[in-house]
């Protein structure tokens, strides 16, 4: 069996969590694989033919087509799948009408020509479903060997860290809550935000550790968090998250508070691996009760990773993975 793998870039986040990361299971599991970046190939447009009308499968991960393209990739492929981890099916940055018209097009053609589409959560499963009722939900999972818990005794001060990592582009989120985390600052001095991205903001009543992203380093970084926030706006873009930043700060035992949109809401139970917050009081209140209480970040934190390791973790969903490229699920 031989899957080819056609992926926007081989840099972006998605294909390495939701694509690279699942090879040594197919290696293990006897099945032959290619990673074609599109960026690239698509100039080559009879190599990648030939390749396509060889492989059993064609996994399609993110990218939309155009029409031409989409039914030039179909009628080559002999098993198609999809596989989506954001709200591809709108524009993210502001469009016009006809272009958010076009990109739901897009998006109709491809899942009603995939013979199975693997949706990151249950609301990007909705919006499939519209289209094709062979949908599954294949969460971002994480590698448990890698996001190790942070070792006893690691931090020799008794200053907490807010810990957030993020892009340009999503920071604008963080920089929403920050009345709530100056009212924080101002109740205890020398509390800390890190922000793990590549650009910033300062705050007046908290100190603001700016560091660079870089991933041979993301694991220090999420080390040197004592509680993980992951703010979002509600809307139909923010819906379509699967909680990726929210499970990294999990995996490595750290208690969580999270604004309850999407996939957030189903991650953390309210009080059980973190908090849910809705306004800027509940921000305060809830990041206030886990600063004041260290006993409480760790039970948190506990529970949180024992949540990523029995339904987010690369070895919980790999063989669930194989069985989708092999077509013997139920």
């Amino acid at each position: 069996m031989k899957v080819l793998f056609l992926v926007p870039r081989l840099e972006k986040a998605s294909t390495r969590y939701r694509v690279l990361q699942y090879l040594p299971a197919l290696d293990e599991n006897g099945i032959d694989h290619e990673i074609i970046a599109l960026s690239f190939e698509l100039r080559n447009r009879a190599r990648l033919h030939s390749k396509i009308w060889s492989a059993d499968v064609v996994f399609i991960q993110k990218k939309l087509f155009t029409f031409l393209e989409l039914l030039w990739v179909y009628q080559a492929a002999k098993r198609l799948i999809y596989d989506f981890d954001d709200a591809v099916m709108f524009k993210s940055e502001p469009a016009s009408i006809m272009q958010q018209v076009r990109q739901m097009k897009r998006f109709a053609n491809t899942i009603k020509r995939s013979g199975l589409v693997l949706a990151g959560n249950r609301y990007l499963k909705e919006q499939a479903q519209v289209y094709n009722k062979n949908i599954k939900v294949l969460p971002t999972v994480l590698d448990m060997t890698r996001y190790v818990v942070r070792p006893e005794g690691l931090k020799s001060n008794q200053c907490v860290t807010l810990g957030w990592i993020g892009s340009k582009g999503t920071l604008r989120y963080l920089q929403a809550i920050s009345p709530a985390l100056e009212r924080l600052g101002q109740r205890w001095p020398g509390l800390k935000l890190k922000i793990v991205a590549d650009d910033f903001f300062d705050l007046q009543h908290v100190e603001v550790i700016k560091k660079i992203w870089r991933s041979e380093e993301e694991i220090v970084d999420l080390h040197s968090f004592d509680i993980g926030l992951m703010p979002l706006a509600d809307d139909v873009w923010t819906r379509g998250k699967c909680g990726f930043k929210l499970l990294q700060c999990m995996a490595v035992g750290l208690p969580v508070v999270c604004s309850p949109v999407g996939v957030n809401a189903e991650v953390v139970s309210d009080g059980r691996e973190g908090f849910q917050a809705n306004s800027h009081e509940e921000w305060v209140d809830k990041l206030g009760a886990l600063i004041a209480d260290s006993s409480l970040r760790q039970t948190m934190g506990r529970h949180a990773r024992e949540l990523v390791l029995e339904a987010y973790s690369l070895a919980a969903n790999a063989p669930l993975f194989i069985s989708y490229l092999k077509g013997d699920f139920v």
